[in-house]
């Protein structure tokens, strides 16, 4: 018995000495960003020379460089002379359409969240938990859709068929865990009012097109949350007696009343945010308009995707009178979107990617596309990190860098507060706590290149 004794006291203390051992193998490994300028994109200061600690897929500590502890095994970033900001948004894409090659090259951007306003789901969720368990590399994925509309379009619209059946598919979206619903431009006036009830019982929060029987002051009265594309404030009501040619005159007018200005105050005092997707527009004037040569960085689209428009272009070619309205139109949005921003209206980013337009390199146009419409530097920033943040309800993990913050984070060579086109001189990016060095970005791009010739 004594001896039995003796040995229970032996292993005690062996598990005794061995327990701290242990402990220490298993301490999750840490990253640390140091002596960098961190751009606060609540107040726009400059922190500078912090270092940045994080484990596993949080920020644990934000400090002052000078009297931070390094730890041995600590994985160092050189941040010096550098500028850290959130993970970029795109608030409005298509991933179904611009294909798995996206995935890739949104990273290699520093686009580390968007938000899918229809796809396939099925698609959305392989592709969700792939990057989860990191099989695959590409953004966190919100998911808004299948689209509600009166009539189907595409793939990824659904028709529920009266008012009570979209209170059904309300419902049933809700209950699948889609992030927000989303409407079309020909749904039915009773069918909207209904979506826009049943999400309010839900509390579940309505966004997309204005439905062509509807005024854009009447969505914001009845609650839509958020209103995607700048352009549907003219699809419904306001061009119901135009042609295409006819469109931009008739903004210019608008823009001359006092009627933009009545309309944005009611969306800012509803809390009406909207996504303009202007960029995206412009592009496509380009797209359309051969006398512009095409731009290289189409080999990240999707083969079928080029293949597809170039044939919809040849069968149904535009007149250069048709070419130039379009410019006119779309180069109209940036103005009305001033004018938004004038009365306070809240904005984000997004691009609209899809189909054969770019993916990624869209979202930085957008920026520059906000501060030609007069936002300042720092408020395009904005509206790609802190505003998406605080509009899809995720302010606890994500626009800021703060400690407990999930790591969604862009390095960059340039401050974008001095120019906004600097948040494409990217050094590396953390996506959920995963560092991709400059040199891995570039095998991101090749991968993007390699699956848009397949896809």
């Amino acid at each position: 018995m004594r001896r039995l004794v003796a040995i229970a006291g032996i292993l005690i203390l062996a598990l005794l000495w061995v327990r701290p051992l242990l402990a220490a193998e298993v301490r999750p490994q840490r990253l640390v960003i140091t002596h960098v300028t961190i751009i606060d994109t609540r107040t726009g200061q400059l922190l500078k020379d912090r270092n940045v600690v994080i484990v596993a897929d949080r920020i644990v500590a934000v400090e002052p460089a000078t009297s931070a502890r390094l730890q041995r095994g600590d994985v160092l970033v050189n941040g010096r002379g550098k500028y850290l900001i959130p993970g970029l948004w795109d608030c409005h894409v298509h991933l179904s359409w611009t294909t798995e090659s996206a995935l890739p090259l949104l990273i290699a951007l520093g686009i580390t969240d968007v938000r899918d306003v229809g796809g396939k789901l099925t698609e959305l969720e392989d592709w969700r938990a792939r990057i989860a368990n990191g099989s695959l590399v590409g953004p966190r994925i919100m998911r808004v859709g299948p689209i509600l509309n009166g009539k189907s379009f595409n793939a990824y619209q659904f028709v529920p068929g009266s008012a009570e059946a979209t209170r059904g598919a309300v419902r049933l979206l809700t209950f699948l865990g889609m992030d927000e619903i989303k409407v079309h431009r020909r749904m039915p006036r009773d069918w909207y009012y209904a979506a826009i009830d049943e999400a309010k019982k839900l509390r579940i929060d309505i966004v997309g097109h204005i439905p062509i029987e509807v005024t854009p002051e009447e969505a914001s009265n009845a609650g839509q949350y958020m209103i995607e594309h700048t352009e549907t404030l003219f699809e419904g009501t306001f061009a119901a007696n135009l042609t295409d040619v006819q469109v931009p005159g008739a903004i210019r007018a608008w823009l001359a009343t006092d009627k933009p200005d009545h309309l944005f105050s009611v969306f800012a005092k509803n809390g009406t945010w909207v996504d303009p997707t202007v960029a995206g527009y412009l592009e496509v004037a380009d797209m359309i308009d051969p006398a512009v040569p095409p731009n290289p960085r189409y080999r990240y689209v999707a083969a079928s995707q080029r293949k597809q428009f170039l044939e919809q272009q040849r069968q149904h070619p535009m007149s250069p009178e048709e070419v130039h309205a379009w410019r006119e139109h779309m180069n109209l949005l940036v103005d009305v979107t001033a004018r938004m921003h004038q009365r306070h209206v809240r904005l984000v980013a997004g691009t609209d990617a899809a189909g054969p337009r770019l993916v990624g390199f869209s979202l930085h146009r957008e920026l520059e596309v906000l501060v030609q419409a007069g936002l300042s530097n720092l408020e395009a920033l904005e509206a790609a990190t802190l505003n998406p943040a605080i509009a899809f309800h995720r302010e606890k993990d994500l626009g800021t860098i703060e400690p407990g913050k999930l790591a969604d984070l862009v390095l960059l060579d340039a401050n974008p507060l001095e120019r906004i086109d600097n948040s494409q001189h990217i050094n590396s990016v953390i996506a959920a706590g995963r560092l991709f060095s400059r040199g891995d970005l570039n095998g991101l791009m090749a991968r993007a290149e390699r699956l848009a010739k397949t896809h």
